[in-house]
């Protein structure tokens, strides 16, 4: 059985990966952007904030929504490393764009939604509508990738098996769902020794070293090799223990200042 650290270490290596985030996300600010790097951006932006998210929530206790989290981590994960293995950044974001806008419609068209019409969130301005007029007439064909064929496809079913089947039951309603949740609010004691849940904060730190790599893999800039460093060095220290990547964070403070990518 895997020896786990303490939520004091899982916080400390968490701070320090998303700090590292912040900087690739800078790098990126640095240079102009295609549609591209401003999706492979954003899937860095909202990783890092869902991990800090999992990280709020255990600290309230709420530990089932930690894996709700952490699933919407492995599924982002797995939708961009589809996405760039198979080079599909235009058509996702045609399907995305054609997805929100007919979703923005349906409430904009609806009789008993009227007062949402002047809502901004609906607001359509002209080039939205010159697009959405030419994908409603060229329907965008992109589908969502499943989570189960992509991890067999990376030779990696296990992240499925154990990782996203496993914490869908947290997501989708079960008929001990709040079991831990009562007796967290209540204080009252408890006769169940419920498990610690420790493992959602090592899989969830592991999954942004692997969305990260990924995302700088598929970007068109080339990356200080301490980057690369400091990934390998968090994963050490996810197995083993090895507190490596305090030193090679550092080193990348130390440069941060400066580019830490490159265009290729």
């Amino acid at each position: 059985m895997k020896e786990y650290h303490s939520y004091e270490e899982y916080e400390l290596a968490s701070t320090a990966l998303r700090s590292v985030c912040g900087m690739v996300l800078f790098s990126f600010a640095e240079h102009e952007c295609s549609k591209k790097d401003l999706m492979i951006r954003n899937f860095i932006a909202k990783a890092s904030m869902s991990l800090k998210g999992i990280f709020k929530l255990w600290e309230i206790d709420n530990y089932q929504d930690c894996w709700v989290l952490y699933r919407a981590l492995l599924d982002r994960y797995l939708h961009l490393t589809h996405i760039g293995l198979n080079d599909e950044f235009e058509q996702f974001d045609d399907w995305s764009f054609f997805k929100q806008m007919t979703s923005h419609n349906n409430v904009r068209s609806d009789d008993r939604f009227k007062s949402e019409l002047d809502n901004p969130v609906y607001k359509v301005g002209k080039e939205q509508k010159e697009r959405l007029n030419f994908l409603s007439k060229n329907k965008p064909n992109w589908k969502r990738p499943k989570a189960e064929q992509v991890a067999k496809t990376l030779d990696m079913d296990f992240i499925y098996k154990f990782g996203y089947d496993m914490a869908s039951m947290h997501v989708h309603p079960m008929a001990n769902d709040g079991q831990q949740d009562f007796y967290s609010i209540t204080k009252l004691k408890s006769d169940i020794d419920f498990p610690s849940q420790i493992t959602v904060l090592n899989n969830s730190i592991l999954i942004v070293t692997m969305l990260l790599q990924d995302s700088m893999d598929f970007a068109p800039l080339s990356w200080r090799s301490v980057l690369w460093d400091f990934i390998d060095d968090i994963r050490q220290f996810l197995s083993q223990g090895d507190l490596a990547y305090q030193n090679t964070f550092i080193k990348l403070s130390e440069i941060f200042p400066k580019k830490l990518g490159q265009v290729s």
